[in-house]
């Protein structure tokens, strides 16, 4: 014998489903629309067009590191506290970021996009805030602000 099901039940059900596979969709959507680039050299020029990176900047970026060892692609010094990392996949950006927020030197901003990210290390390396203007360079690029760390 079949247990009779009360139609409005249903209807609550499918529309309580119906909302948490909007708001899947309306998050992957957003994470789509983060801009990604192709190469180290074209978010390198798209930086340097919004920030004017120094050419000459002297220092090696700071190298993220994972469990299965260095998590971006490529790195540049876009000035001698600022970096610029370009990431293989999602899970090495997503890895990297959660490094950078769990670190407990220091307040870090910094900008993600889709594969790569902007670190500003400043306050980290010599104590002083930045002048660096991440948030509006967050805003141009289509990224996300943020940041990190304590």
């Amino acid at each position: 014998m079949m247990k009779r099901r009360h139609p409005a039940g249903i209807a609550i059900a499918i529309s309580l489903l119906g909302a948490s596979l909007a708001g899947c969709a309306g998050q992957q959507a957003a994470s789509n629309e983060l801009q990604s680039f192709s190469s180290m050299d074209e978010a390198y020029a798209a930086v340097d067009e919004i920030l004017g990176c120094d050419s000459e900047a002297i220092g090696n970026p700071v190298v993220p590191m994972g469990d299965a060892g260095k998590l971006a692609s490529a790195q540049r010094v876009c000035s001698e506290n600022v970096q610029i990392d370009l990431y293989p996949n999602q899970g090495a950006l997503d890895e990297s970021y959660q490094t950078w927020a769990d670190s407990s030197q220091g307040k870090i901003p910094l900008v993600r996009g889709a594969n790569w990210m902007v670190v500003d290390l400043s306050r980290i390396a010599g104590g002083q805030s930045s002048t660096t203007d991440l948030q509006g360079l967050a805003d141009k690029l289509k990224g996300e602000y943020a940041v990190v760390g304590t």
